[in-house]
């Protein structure tokens, strides 16, 4: 009849009022400006890439591959020093770090190359090269960096003795001749001193004592602070009589949001610190025996003469003398000691840097570490809306839509692949828990060895 006619009618035209006025974007039909057939459908070009990336890296964990091109990356020098490196060059100085990089993501990667001949290689021939140990370890540092399995492999073809080398004959050198060798150098040896059976293998914790310089600090200083962190609990004497206390707190000084560029140091130092407090009184004990000790030390082998004798005054020797090394070094381990001490006694240990949410979250660590997950899933987030957002205006302009509609199906898609791009990180961050988990619920452990059975 005529009233139902009416009646819908009226519901037609609320229902195109409702989708006219915001309520479409809710909805999944009745636009027609395009914008719905410029939505992206699916998205292949990120799993293409992750699994492009996987592929390579696991065609070139293969035997032969990382020889071939340590043995072909012979950078020829530069004359000069201002102009931009050649492509040979450039390919030669990138590709080690991305082969590191990738075998530190993809833990499959590092557990094939580990057992090739390859690997043999790198931590034999090319680390006793003094060219070639540089691309050697620009390699095997980032793997060794997260994974304790890939540290045991190195340790198995001997090539830690090569490790003490390096750090050994950059102790010679100033601090400003140290490169990114010795840097690699530290970052395998403090995960070495972080397994309790390598540590016999690995540097002694006087070493790890010398990257914690009392000045502005190093590349190397954040694995200097590691190594101490495993190492001091058995060796409290030779950290003390090392410097350890003064050079952290020292360190630790500067932690602080607005020093971003040595934040890791000094929030290391600042836990460093912290488990010094938590053992105040038997540091304070073993501090007074040892100095009791370095002062009669010190006092039986006398201020000496200043004198030159006869190497030295015809110039056969130069410099110190033993007795005056021995004599110098007593000195410096009597004012450490007693550096330690006082700040012991003082007991204003500087902490880390506290959060409103640590309380109630019950978060602990060092601040990147308590704030490290939220860090990443922002800065996904950030990067999946960047993405998503070029990839669906351009879709739009692709598609010859107008701009307004382009830059709407920029904001949506930018925010829906915000929110896949989160997701995706949070999983991630829960990954080695609920792996945990599952070893546990399944009676099983966790690869420590990649040679092992089932690994």
């Amino acid at each position: 009849t005529t009233m139902h006619r009416w009646r819908a009618a009226a519901r037609h035209s609320a229902r195109r009022l409702t989708l006219t006025r915001g309520g479409r974007r809710w909805q999944s039909g009745g636009r027609t400006d395009g914008y719905e057939e410029a939505l992206p459908r699916r998205d292949v070009i990120a799993p293409l890439v992750a699994c492009g990336v996987w592929a390579g890296g696991w065609y070139m964990a293969g035997e032969g591959k990382i020889k071939a091109l340590v043995d072909s990356s012979n950078i020829d020098p530069n004359p000069d020093p201002n102009a931009w490196p050649t492509p040979k060059q450039f390919f030669c100085l990138a590709w080690p770090w991305v082969a590191g990089t990738v075998a530190m993501l993809f833990d499959s990667v590092a557990a094939k190359f580990a057992t090739t001949s390859d690997m043999k290689f790198l931590c034999t021939t090319a680390l006793n090269d003094d060219i070639k140990a540089t691309t050697a370890l620009c390699i095997l540092a980032a793997p060794a960096e997260h994974s304790a399995p890939f540290v045991r492999a190195i340790a198995e073809t001997g090539a830690l003795a090569r490790i003490r080398e390096i750090v050994a004959i950059y102790k010679t050198l100033p601090r400003e001749q140290h490169d990114e060798t010795l840097t690699n150098a530290c970052v395998i040896a403090s995960k070495v001193a972080a397994d309790p059976e390598l540590r016999s293998q690995g540097l002694p914790i006087g070493d790890f004592l010398w990257m914690m310089p009392a000045g502005p600090p190093q590349l190397y200083t954040t694995y200097g602070a590691e190594g101490v962190a495993h190492l001091w609990m058995s060796h409290p004497a030779e950290m003390l009589a090392g410097g350890g206390v003064g050079n952290a707190a020292g360190l630790a000084e500067g932690v602080s949001l607005s020093n971003l560029a040595n934040l890791v140091t000094t929030e290391l130092a600042a836990r460093l610190l912290d488990r010094f407090g938590e053992q105040r009184e038997a540091l304070l004990s073993t501090a007074t025996e040892l100095e009791a000790r370095l002062g009669r030390e010190v006092r039986a082998a006398g201020a000496g003469s200043g004198r030159k004798n006869l190497w030295q005054a015809t110039g056969v020797l130069r410099g110190e003398t033993e007795v005056e090394v021995a004599r110098r070094e007593q000195r410096e381990q009597l004012a450490a000691v007693q550096s330690a001490r006082q700040i012991l006694q003082a007991g204003a240990m500087q902490s880390t840097i506290r959060t409103p949410l640590d309380e109630p979250l019950g978060l602990r660590g060092t601040l990147l570490e308590r704030v490290a997950p939220l860090m990443h899933v922002a800065s996904a987030a950030a990067l999946g809306f960047v993405y998503g957002a070029g990839r669906g205006y351009l879709r739009g302009y692709w598609q010859d839509v107008t701009p307004s509609v382009c830059r709407e199906l920029s904001s949506a898609v930018g925010r829906r692949t915000a929110v896949g791009a989160a997701l995706l990180v949070v999983a991630f961050e829960m990954l080695p828990r609920a792996k945990a988990e599952a070893l546990k619920a399944l009676g099983r452990e966790e690869v420590a060895d990649f040679k092992a059975a089932g690994a």
